[in-house]
């Protein structure tokens, strides 16, 4: 298995409806970003649509980071989880602690 990258950062960009994983350039320190998921919000809901990591950091756990953060932030809105997302899908097999928040 790859190595975890421990340094990643997850935020919610809702100007452009994603959640960024951002690390750490180990040459210059600057966060760029890693990976993105996208989501549509509805009536009492978030959609998550579609994971991308970038290759370069692909097998790191950010897709993951991502899953995770989307979940514990819909908790805290209080708005329920619509999985569309192929790679959340997978997830939610290996965390079915979690389908509590599906909608």
């Amino acid at each position: 298995m790859a190595e975890t990258l421990p340094d990643i950062i997850v935020a919610d960009n809702a100007e452009h409806t994603r959640y960024e994983a951002l690390i750490a350039d180990p040459e210059t320190g600057a966060r760029k970003l890693a990976g993105v998921l996208a989501y549509d919000d509805g009536d009492g809901t978030r959609t998550l649509l579609h994971t991308v990591v970038w290759e370069e950091h692909s097998g790191h756990g950010i897709g993951g980071r991502l899953a995770s953060h989307a979940f514990g932030d819909a908790r805290t809105r209080g708005v329920k989880i619509v999985p569309v997302c192929t790679f959340v899908l997978g997830w939610l097999e290996r965390h079915p602690e979690e389908r509590d928040i599906l909608a």
